[in-house]
């Protein structure tokens, strides 16, 4: 299988949001980092390719694009193609049209050869093709447990996925998204132990202990996985901001995992009232065996990393099934919430070297940060083991430039 990249004129140029959609006419292509060639239709690319293209997800199907399964939204890699490419430095700033189609079909290249071969992701589609490689990982490697619908539903309420601050920002920010590394990220959250999806029982509340601090310590001090069932208030000052409890997810919030509890009991006034208990206990999750090692290279290589990001994506999100019903695997709600708390210690880091964080999860903090003040974000971000997007180098280039104007 052959992989190419589609870079549509109209959405490099951005064209503007009163014309209707953007149209799947005039690209500049590329296969497997070939050299690029200018298409006028879609019509005229090759049916033995699949295509990623640069258009989101509204006007990817809005052109039909989505009923070809040899196309691609902008978002199949979970980070969007634009973003991936200023990462890299093949940004509308830093690179011509066509070379950036270059180098980005030889990354999707890359990045799809790992996948196919080493995890052997199956591209056979009957439907639209509107699922990103997260879900395709998914489809792959996990089971098809039925999980009883009382502990479901509790785990659909623990389930989040990223944390948006409540707070209004100044327009003359800058913005910039701050990534632990893709890979070692991925290995700390799945080296988490997480609880079978099998024999979970409720304790009542009247059958925990009888203060609230001993039923919090309980839970933490149980062998056993807990998913308790809790009331949250946030304390007053910086850190109970920055947690903003129930802000970024689509269910209201009302059990949390043993390592969500551990960081919420010491930030917030936590009530106790019920809880699950797993008396399976952890379990090795088997998938974890296909996790993708090319030995001290995976720690170097950026394809690599994206497969890991969306390898353990897949292991961290529900499950659907045919009758459009979401389980909700044990795992996903404790590697999210590992996932949350370790970008809540940068957040909380950056928000006191005088960043304004505007939200965390998924290995990455979104904050803004005052013009003119590049360099001293690269430095922080440097310091902490983050990587920063190549684009914003020419950034710094160019406060230096208008500086030296002064």
């Amino acid at each position: 299988m052959r992989y190419g990249v589609v870079l549509f004129d109209d959405e490099v140029r951005g064209l503007s949001s009163q014309k209707k959609k953007r149209s799947a006419s005039g690209a500049f292509v590329s296969i497997d980092g070939g050299p690029a060639r200018r298409i006028a239709s879609v019509t005229e690319l090759e049916s033995n390719v699949k295509w990623l293209t640069n258009f989101g997800f509204v006007d990817f199907n809005e052109n039909g694009l989505g009923r070809n399964p040899n196309f691609y939204f902008s978002g199949f890699l979970r980070t969007e193609l634009k973003a991936i490419a200023e990462e890299i430095g093949a940004g509308a700033e830093q690179m011509s049209t066509d070379k950036s189609a270059e180098l980005l079909s030889a990354l999707f290249g890359r990045v799809m050869h790992v996948a196919t071969r080493t995890l052997r992701v199956d591209l056979r589609t009957n439907g639209i093709s509107t699922k990103g490689l997260a879900d395709l990982i998914a489809a792959r490697t996990t089971n098809k447990n039925v999980i009883p619908d009382d502990i479901n539903t509790a785990l659909g309420h623990a389930y989040q996925t990223y944390t948006t601050v409540l707070k209004k920002f100044p327009r003359d920010l800058k913005k910039v998204v701050l990534r632990k590394p893709r890979y070692t990220h991925a290995l700390e959250i799945l080296t988490t132990p997480v609880p079978s999806e099998f024999q979970w029982v409720y304790v009542h509340g009247a059958k925990l202990p009888d203060s609230n601090a001993a039923r919090i310590e309980w839970c933490l001090g149980s062998e056993l996985p807990v998913l308790a069932n809790v009331i949250v208030k946030p304390r007053r000052g910086e850190v109970g901001a920055l947690l903003s409890y129930n802000s970024g997810t689509s269910m209201e919030r009302s059990w949390v995992c043993q390592p969500e509890l551990l960081m919420l009991s010491q930030f917030c006034d936590v009530e106790v009232i019920g809880a699950f208990v797993c008396e399976a206990g952890f379990e090795h999750q088997k998938e974890l065996d296909e996790f993708p090692d090319y030995g001290d290279f995976s720690l170097s290589s950026y394809s690599l990393g994206l497969v890991a990001e969306n390898f353990w994506v897949a292991m961290a999100s529900p499950r659907t099934t045919a009758t459009n019903k979401k389980f909700f695997p044990p795992r996903a709600v404790w590697y999210r919430a590992m996932d949350r708390l370790a970008m809540f210690v940068e957040a909380v880091t950056l928000q006191r070297l005088g960043f304004d964080v505007f939200s965390y999860g998924f290995g990455c903090v979104t904050a803004y940060y005052p013009p003119g003040a590049t360099q001293s974000m690269v430095e922080c971000a440097n310091e902490r083991g983050l990587d920063v997007p190549a684009a914003t180098y020419a950034e710094i280039r160019t406060e230096v430039r208008l500086n030296a104007d002064e």
